[in-house]
Parts: C-alpha cells; structure tokens; sequence
C-alpha cells in the first residue's frame, strides 16, 4: 500500500512539472531592421506567435528567421528583415534598389561599390536600411574660395558650387557674383571666386564746351576774319549710376543730364567784300570767296577770281 502511495506521488509530481514546463516563460528578443524588443512569452509559443503578441506584423516580401512556425526558446533572437526600397545616388545618377533586411554596408557589397579614399556615404555602414532611405555617395574635393577679403581653403563635401557657399554660410545677394556659376559641379582643385556688387548715384558738374560760328560780313574784305563775340564754356549737372565690384568702381552709366549754365558760341565774322584793282591794265581781283573745311578748325580756302577770268584757290 504504502508503495502504491509513493508510486502515486512520484507521477503526480512528474505531472506537475511537465505543466510547469508547458506552461513556463522563455525571454526572446526581437530585431526588427535594428529595433530590439525583448519580451517574456509562453515556451508554448511560435515564431509567429510572438511577433503577434510583439504587435509586429510582417508585410509582403519581409523575411522572418526562424521560420514562424518555429517554437521558442529561451535567449532566441527573432530577427525580422524588412523588404526595402532604396534611392542610391551616385556620380550624379539615383536608382532604386531593392533589398531585404542588411545595413547600408551590405547594400554597398551588394551593388559591388567600394568606396575610394574619398568618396563618403551619407549614413554609418552599420545602419539598417529602411523602406524610402536615400543613400547618397558623395566626394571630397579640395576647394579655395575667396569672398570678402578671405581665403577659405579646404576640404568639402559638395556636389555644387551652390552647395560650397551654403556650408560655407556665404550669402549671395541679388546682384552678387560668382566664378563658376552657383549651379556648376565641383571638381578637384576649383578656385571660386565671389565678387560683391553694389550701386551708388553720383551727381557731378562738368563743363560744356562752346562752339565757334562763322558768318559772312560784307563789310569786312574778302579773307579778313573778327572775333565778334567771345566763346564762353557752360555748365551742367550729370547724375550716374556708379557700379562697385568690391568696392572698386567697375562702370558708370548716364542717368540724367541738367544745364545749369548755357554756353556762349564764339563768333567770327568772315569777310566777303570783294577787292578790284586800282586801275592800269593789269589784272584784278574781281571776286574772292571762303571755302570753310567741315571739322570746325576754321581752316579751309579761298576762290580768287580774277577780271580776264581766270580762277586760283588759297589755302588758308
């Protein structure tokens, strides 16, 4: 009898814990594209199962490892391996690549891309991708700009000149330059230059020259010239608009003209009387006229006719 109890006694307690392992915890740990979640589930429990009861939901093309009818058990990782699309830039050209689960390393070793000594990508290598990255590989150029008086020189990160200025914190204004073109790419070596503009209005006095009339008088022998009124020079007002290239004036253009004071044209009065001989038989100077060369000198020649009818011409 007593041995019946104990026979009893021992299957009950081995009853009793095969329910306490049926009904025991394990610790698993989730990684979901690098999001560790450790939790407590049931030993009885899948793969499957603890995603669901982790409120992590696989979508179409996700992997999961284990498989997710696998069960449990105790210090297991669960590692989810998300299907991603990404944007991966390089040399000026985006494409999209597909990939499930990995870093940003094993998307590199995947496309076959070693990066050069400088050549630089825009996240960590470790870094687990994820659906909509851009991941951008990038070179470092050996730059020199010059801006305000100072010389920046250094190594960049810079696809654009645009993008030079901008890391460097230099702001270019509405009529501000720059050499090359904001919008050129970066080589090795580039010298950029850039060149502040700025405008000024300059109202300055200058004199007007006068001119020099001639008229016929006929009261004065033919070659005799005088003076009739002297030549005074005037004045006027001339407003600019004076550009600046750091400070230096670089052009100026008219904007507006004001006569504050006319000119006075000097005139000459040129003699048209003609001369005759005083008698005998000789010849005489019947008539004689000015010719007046176009440039103003008051240069020109004389028409002498004379009273047999012959013509000469003198410079004068």
């Amino acid at each position: 009898m007593k041995m019946m109890k104990k026979i009893i006694m021992s299957g009950l307690a081995i009853f009793f814990l095969m329910g306490l392992c049926a009904c025991g915890k394990v610790t698993v740990k989730i990684n979901d594209g690098g999001v560790m979640t450790e939790m407590e589930v049931s030993s009885s429990k899948t793969v499957e199962q603890a995603l669901e009861e982790a409120e992590i939901t696989l979508n179409e093309g996700d992997e999961v490892s284990p498989k997710s009818d696998t069960k449990v058990s105790d210090a297991q990782e669960i590692v989810v391996s998300r299907k991603n699309t990404v944007s991966l830039s390089m040399d000026g050209t985006a494409r999209e690549v597909v990939m499930v689960g990995g870093t940003v390393g094993d998307l590199l070793e995947q496309e076959e891309i070693t990066l050069g000594e400088k050549q630089h990508v825009n996240y960590d290598l470790d870094e687990y991708l994820k659906d909509g990255m851009e991941v951008k590989i990038s070179y470092s150029f050996s730059l020199e700009v010059q801006c305000d008086g100072k010389t920046y020189s250094q190594e960049m990160e810079a696809e654009t000149v645009g993008d030079v200025l901008e890391e460097l914190k230099i702001t270019l204004g509405e009529d501000d330059r720059v050499t090359p073109l904001a919008t050129e790419a970066v080589t090795e070596g580039m010298k950029i230059v850039v060149n502040r503009v700025t405008f000024d209005t300059v109202v300055e006095t200058e004199e007007m020259e006068y001119e020099t009339v001639y008229e016929d008088d006929g009261s004065l022998a033919k070659g005799k010239e005088e003076v009739s009124v002297k030549g005074e020079n005037g004045e006027k007002e001339v407003t600019y608009k004076v550009t600046y290239l750091d400070g230096t004036e670089e052009s100026r253009e008219v904007v507006s003209e004001k006569v504050t004071k006319e000119p006075v044209n000097k005139v000459v009065k040129v003699g048209t009387k003609a001369e005759f001989s005083s008698g005998g038989s000789g010849r005489g100077v019947v008539s004689k006229k000015a010719f007046y060369d176009c440039d103003g000198s008051g240069h020109g020649y004389y028409e002498i006719t004379y009273s047999d009818g012959s013509v000469e011409y003198q410079e004068f």
